[in-house]
């Protein structure tokens, strides 16, 4: 048994041996890049932590739940569940199993997950460290069908960043002035 589990062992590791990563594995695609910028703002003249507690603050003024927060490495989780039930799909649905095409799954529900990274601006030789840092966020939904299977997927809707974005600037100004 024991030389069967090292035959194993010996053929994987030469096979993984042979595999290669493509040359453009790692290269950031002018989409990313873009992606990257909707994703993510300067703020200057704000601690980092209070960048955090004000970005807690947003997310759960608009209905989330602090899930993990690391104040040390600056990053924050959250979620919320909501309804996914959408009437074109149910009618589509309906539509289908009245043709004779029997029952199709619809999304019944979901949980939209936010991350969030808290991260200071480098300093170069030529300047000092700054209370400038760079605020990423991340929203992703997972949708519950009928039938129990799971999708997920990272919503990319520009306002839903643009709008969370004004209302973190508006409250890193209230943070600041301790209103």
């Amino acid at each position: 048994m024991r030389r069967l589990l090292g035959c194993v062992i010996a053929i994987s590791v030469l096979l993984s041996g042979c595999v290669t990563l493509p040359p453009n594995a790692f290269v950031v695609t002018p989409e990313q890049l873009a992606r990257r910028q909707i994703e993510t703002r300067r703020y200057d003249g704000a601690k980092e932590e209070s960048i955090l507690v004000a970005s807690s603050n947003v997310l759960q003024d608009l209905g989330y739940t602090l899930d993990n927060s690391e104040t040390k490495l600056g990053v924050l989780t959250a979620s919320k569940q909501r309804d996914a039930t959408h009437g074109g799909e149910v009618a589509a649905a309906i539509i289908i199993a009245l043709l004779g095409g029997g029952a199709t799954p619809v999304s019944k529900d979901q949980t939209i997950r936010v991350s969030l990274v808290v991260r200071p601006l480098q300093a170069t030789k030529e300047t000092a460290p700054t209370d400038s840092h760079f605020v990423r966020i991340t929203f992703q939904r997972v949708v519950r069908r009928t039938d129990n299977s799971l999708f997920a997927e990272t919503l990319s809707d520009n306002e839903l960043y643009e709008g969370f974005f004004e209302k973190l600037s508006k409250s890193i100004f209230l943070e600041a002035q301790k209103i």
